[in-house]
């Protein structure tokens, strides 16, 4: 599951949860206040209740489609281009004791991205992402703050994949903790 399919699974979750019921302290609070009043100070004449309903409904009505059309255009706005793009798996990487991690490569058009997987980086830890280009150049493509957990990061830079030779994230210290030659 990538990133934007999360993103509309969490969507889908929120749209459909149902609404608690209310606090019954509020509704005796409520009903208290309601009784404190003569019948003619809040009984409403029965066209008023009417009319009322019908907004209540109205509104409901608004909700409804309101949450169809904007989850319509969330599908529409999110960006599917991995889905289109193939992606290179990335097989010898070279990581760091204690650290794990997969990756792959999207050859875009404008530019190289890394979808990297990783796990057991420093919590709190700031690492950066760098393209070494075939003519030895370092390009930035990035970072990220350790978790301690698993990490799913996509890191793009403005160079060709054609022109990288490889990637590397680096610790703050400088030292490698992922690296990859691409082919």
């Amino acid at each position: 599951m990538n990133d934007d399919d999360e993103l509309l699974d969490r969507l889908g979750r929120a749209i459909e949860r149902p609404v608690p019921p209310p606090d019954p302290s509020r509704v005796r609070a409520v009903r208290d206040l309601a009784a404190e009043r003569s019948p003619a100070d809040h009984s409403p004449p029965l066209r008023s209740r009417r009319s009322l309903l019908g907004l209540g409904a109205l509104a409901a009505g608004s909700a409804a489609a309101g949450v169809v059309v904007g989850g319509g255009l969330a599908a529409l706005l999110i960006d599917d281009e991995p889905a289109r793009q193939p992606l290179q798996a990335v097989d010898d990487l070279e990581v760091a004791s204690g650290v794990t991690a997969t990756a792959s490569l999207i050859d875009h058009t404008w530019g190289l991205e890394v979808l990297l997987d990783v796990e057991g980086l420093e919590p709190g830890s700031p690492y950066r992402m760098v393209f070494v280009t075939t003519d030895g150049r370092e390009v930035g493509a990035g970072g990220f703050v350790g978790t301690g957990q698993l990490m799913r990061c996509r890191n793009n830079g403005a160079v060709l994949k054609s022109d990288v030779a490889r990637w590397i994230v680096l610790a703050p210290a400088g030292s490698e903790v992922v690296s990859a030659e691409v082919v």
